[in-house]
Parts: C-alpha cells; structure tokens; sequence
C-alpha cells in the first residue's frame, strides 16, 4: 500500500499542531492546564469572598461575572453566575454559599486556600469558606457586621 507523502506530512503537522490550538483557546486541557485553570477559577473565587467580607455587592457581582466569562461550562459557573445576578447582598451571600461548597474541594485538591468556618451562617446552619491566609478570619457572610466571625478549621 502507497501512502501519500502529502497525505502523511498533514496528519504529522496536526499531530504537532493540535496541542497548540488547544492552549490557544486559553485552556490547556492537560494536567497542567487543569491545576491553572483551578487556580484561575480559585482567584476568582477569592476576590468574590473578598468582597463580600467588605461588603461591596459590586465588587462581589464583577468578579462572579468574571469566573463565569472564564468558564462557564465549569461546575462554579452556575453559582458565580447567581451571584453576578444577585440583587442584594444577603442573596448574593447564600449563592456564595452553594460556590464554596463546590470551590473547597477543589481547593483541597489543589492545596492553595484555607478553609475557615462559621457557625452562625446560614441562619445558625453554618457555613464555610475559603481564604488565602489564615491569620484572621475574614468572613463572607457577615461583612462589617461580624468581620471576623468564625475559625479556621484547615
């Protein structure tokens, strides 16, 4: 059987190409590409935490906004998006909510943040989150009422 050398040169020149057009459109799907894009959509998550234990909705909304224009197939992007909807921040809080509950394994995987807890979020329910350090609890779900609410469990 004859190959065509024209053929063969193509299918190589692909073989070789095909990695580069994955990380053109900004998401390297390897094992690297994966732990980047985690620690992108951590980045993320933690301005959105940020804001919220400062009490800035617009803060919080743009940066949600942001997670979900990065990657909106991700499993964050649902609640990133509640959040960037959210018309007040008590309900951009109980969305905050549901995104760390996804967020915190993925961090544990990663081992970039701390988890911290507090026990009268969500109505008494408790709630954790995560944050880069953990020299003082910076709490989401209280902001300037109760700033440092909680304790670091991780």
């Amino acid at each position: 059987m004859k190959i065509n050398p024209a053929l063969t040169l193509g299918l190589i020149g692909l073989a070789f190409a095909t990695p580069a057009v994955m990380a053109e459109d900004g998401h390297d799907h390897g094992a690297a590409g994966h732990e980047a894009h985690a620690d992108h959509m951590l980045e993320g998550y933690a301005v959105v935490s940020t804001a919220l234990y400062k009490d800035d909705l617009a803060a919080a909304k743009k940066a949600a906004a942001g997670m979900v224009k990065h990657d909106k197939d991700s499993a964050m992007a649902k609640p990133a998006q509640a959040i960037a909807d959210s018309k007040n921040i008590e309900e951009a809080r109980t969305h905050f909510k549901m995104l760390s509950d996804l967020a915190i394994p993925i961090a544990k995987k990663e081992m970039t943040m701390h988890v911290a807890h507090c026990p009268m979020a969500m109505g008494g329910k408790g709630a954790d989150w995560l944050q880069k350090s953990d020299d003082e609890v910076q709490n989401p779900y209280f902001g300037k009422k109760m700033p440092h609410c909680g304790k670091m469990v991780k």
